[in-house]
C-alpha cells in the first residue's frame, strides 16, 4: 500500500480503528517523539526506559504485537483493515485530472497538477 494512502486513512478516518490499534499509535507516537524519529522494537523499549510513566506507551501485549514493525507497518496494516471493514464510509478524495490523493477529504485543488475542482459561482 502506498505510504500517502496509509496516512491519509488513518488521519482521516483513525475513528475506525479498534481500541488497541488506537492505542498501539499512542504508543508508536509516544516512542517516535521519545526517541527522536525511531520507531523500531529496540526504540520501543528504549523509549519505555528513558520515560516509564509517559502516558503514550504501553506493555499492553496486544498493543507490544501491533506495534512491533514500526510506524509504517502498523499504518498499512490497520489502513487496509479499515478499507476492507469500512470502506464504504470512506471517501478518497482523488483529482479528476491526475488521479493524485489529494491532501484531505475536503480539499478541492490538486497539491500535484494545480487541478482546481472548486463549484464555480455563477456570475
Amino acid at each position: 500500500m502506498n505510504p500517502e494512502l496509509a496516512y491519509y486513512v488513518i488521519r482521516y478516518y483513525g475513528n475506525f480503528m479498534t481500541d488497541a490499534e488506537s492505542r498501539a499509535n499512542l504508543h508508536l507516537i509516544g516512542t517516535v517523539k521519545t526517541t527522536f524519529g525511531r520507531d523500531d522494537a529496540a526504540a520501543q523499549q528504549e523509549a519505555k526506559q528513558k520515560k516509564p510513566n509517559y502516558p503514550l506507551l504501553s506493555d499492553d501485549p496486544e498493543v507490544v504485537e501491533l506495534s512491533k514493525d514500526g510506524m509504517r507497518a502498523f499504518r498499512e496494516r490497520t489502513a487496509i483493515r479499515i478499507l476492507e471493514d469500512q470502506g464504504s464510509d470512506v471517501f478518497l478524495n482523488y483529482c479528476p485530472r491526475c488521479q493524485g490523493l489529494a491532501r484531505t477529504p475536503q480539499a478541492r485543488q490538486c497539491r500535484f497538477c494545480g487541478q482546481d475542482w472548486h463549484p464555480t459561482k455563477p456570475d
